[in-house]
């Protein structure tokens, strides 16, 4: 027993050695991302539509073109809504990619190469965000039954035209959020209609949301205070504003007839006067 034992730590320390000894394994250069163009080539020779195809994972892909530098359109499988865009070089070696929640709007870790395939630049889309990032648009969408976060319902109509559009701006040191319904309402209003060419079916709705206290507007509703006609007096339409200034012009004529004193930037409220006194002389 005494044999085997030496016999058996002889091999193991031998071993030992022989491991020691042995060289490590050289770092597995990352793997360049290139465009297939044999497998393109082979998919329009088949197929006229061959640009467009669909994953094992469900991802749509749409290639743009291969004139000059590729590029393609990777629309992440159901019930994402996010869409991956790629460029390559002419050589076909990855020149960028970026992530985008809807069509204009990048969000994540944008990627940027050069012609050998080496990363020379990152950037992290995520920074520019106030505290209303894409989820809580998206969850927006969801509230007004636009889209459903589960099924992946809405990101294109029946037409497959995307529902909403997205745009993402600092303005003035306010970081506000575009979000626009391609068919928000029907068009019906003549006023709408162009003079040569069919109207559009539909009028957008832009909700313009604050991005960092998510209060959120309708573009031209505060307008509709100043356009439109707001009262009708003595046959003439007037505008809300058009009317308030009217208003306040007859509460000063009323208060000289009766001797009524205003004092300099005295600020009455003159709201309804019009319906109070003016129809009484």
């Amino acid at each position: 027993m005494l044999v085997f034992f030496s016999i058996s730590g002889g091999l193991y320390s031998c071993q030992g050695q022989e491991i020691k000894k042995s060289k490590p394994n050289k770092k597995v250069p990352p793997m360049i991302e290139k465009f297939d163009f044999d497998d393109y080539n082979k998919r329009m020779k088949d197929n006229p539509l061959g640009n467009s195809y669909l994953k094992k994972d469900g991802t749509k892909v749409f290639i743009n073109g291969i004139v000059g530098e590729p590029s393609l359109y990777e629309y992440l499988p159901t019930p994402s809504f996010l869409t991956v865009y790629k460029k390559y070089y002419a050589n076909g070696n990855l020149k960028l990619k970026e992530t985008y929640i809807g069509e204009n709007v990048k969000i994540g870790i944008s990627q940027y190469y050069d012609e050998k395939g080496n990363l020379i630049k990152e950037v992290n889309e995520d920074k520019k965000f106030g505290k209303i990032k894409p989820q809580q648009v998206l969850e927006f969408l969801q509230e007004k039954g636009y889209i459903n976060l589960k099924t992946g319902k809405g990101r294109v109509d029946e037409d497959g035209l995307p529902v909403f559009e997205l745009d993402f701006y600092e303005e003035k040191g306010r970081k506000i959020w575009y979000i626009t319904i391609r068919k928000g309402k029907p068009n019906n209003d003549p006023s709408n209609f162009p003079d040569k060419g069919e109207p559009s079916a539909y009028i957008p709705i832009i909700y313009v949301m604050d991005g960092e206290t998510g209060k959120v507007k309708i573009e031209g509703a505060e307008d509709k205070k100043t356009s439109g006609v707001y009262k009708t007096y003595e046959g003439k339409d007037y505008t809300r504003e058009e009317w308030e200034e009217f208003e306040q012009k007859q509460f000063e004529a009323y208060a000289r007839k009766h001797n009524i004193s205003i004092a300099k930037n005295d600020k009455k409220d003159t709201h309804g006067f019009t319906s109070r006194f003016l129809l009484d002389e």
